[in-house]
């Protein structure tokens, strides 16, 4: 840990401009091959719905309060699309109910997911916000979360006693005890960390600002060296990102356009290894169940 640069996202699953910024993650990951660590705390963004509703909506009726925030909440996350272009469909978007209050069961499952797989957290992560964001699906509901253990492949009994018996709930504490500690008061906020040096943003940067930042932590030592564009490093990134878009593919090797992207990816495509995921407003790749050698 002491060589390298320790990135420390403060989050919730639901967060639109979290999904917006996975391009600049996919970059420096691959600029920085191996020197950055990457974490999440996770920051429980809506602890109940009915303080954010319009008063004179709730004075009405609960459901319609609900709903018109569901309304408004939706054009928020339209409007993050053009942050950094990943997909964005709220179509029949309901991610809020009576029975549903808090984005709180999300936070869970991320912690679940931890318990149960560390390895694969945070491809859980991932695939919670594609499902919020992209397939637009209810995931403050329990069935919900379990179909997206599911497709990640954790161990479903394993992910549901942690997320029931108290252990998830102990390490989400845990992370609104970091976020208190450290005054977090914006989401997301970045804790970056090289040796005993450290930086707390609390705003929303780009790729230029994450190298400054690194640059300035680590004296200079730390350069992001652009990956090589080839099959071998392709699959090496599916391997670690099993669903990922074309705009992350486009951040990470530098192509110009959709064209080369899908010239890039088509012995893959063309073997069955991978297949092409459209969606409103761009695509997704996904790879195959039997996965890339």
């Amino acid at each position: 840990m002491d060589d390298k640069i320790s990135l420390v996202t403060f989050t919730d699953p639901m967060m639109g401009l979290s999904y917006e910024c996975e391009p600049i993650f996919r970059k420096l990951e691959t600029h920085f091959a191996g020197r950055i660590d990457f974490h999440y705390v996770m920051s429980l963004l809506v602890r109940d719905v009915y303080e954010l509703v319009a008063p004179d909506d709730l004075k009405l009726d609960k459901e319609v309060a609900i709903k018109k925030y569901n309304a408004r909440l939706a054009e928020i996350y339209l409007a993050e699309e053009s942050l950094g272009g990943l997909p964005i469909d709220m179509t029949g978007f309901e991610l809020f109910s009576t029975a549903e209050t808090s984005s709180k069961p999300l936070n869970l499952a991320y912690k679940a997911a931890q318990l149960v797989d560390a390895a694969k957290a945070d491809e859980f992560l991932y695939r919670l916000r594609y499902a919020t964001i992209v397939d637009c699906r209810p995931t403050t509901r329990l069935q919900e979360l379990l179909k997206v253990a599911i497709k990640t492949g954790l161990d479903v009994k394993k992910f549901l006693a942690h997320y029931n018996d108290g252990s998830a709930e102990k390490n989400l504490q845990s992370d609104l005890q970091t976020c208190q500690r450290l005054g977090i008061h914006s989401l997301p906020s970045y804790l970056i960390q090289y040796k005993s040096q450290g930086a707390l943003v609390q705003n929303l940067i780009g790729y230029e600002t994450f190298v400054k930042v690194i640059s300035d932590l680590s004296g200079g030592l730390i350069k992001p060296v652009p990956p090589e564009k080839n099959l071998e490093t392709l699959q090496d990134l599916l391997n670690k990102h099993p669903l990922i878009s074309a705009i992350e593919l486009r951040e990470a090797f530098g192509f110009d356009d959709t064209a080369q992207i899908r010239n890039f990816i088509s012995p893959l495509v063309d073997s069955g290894e991978v297949r092409i995921i459209n969606v409103p407003h761009g695509w997704f790749i996904e790879k195959s169940l039997e996965g890339l050698a």
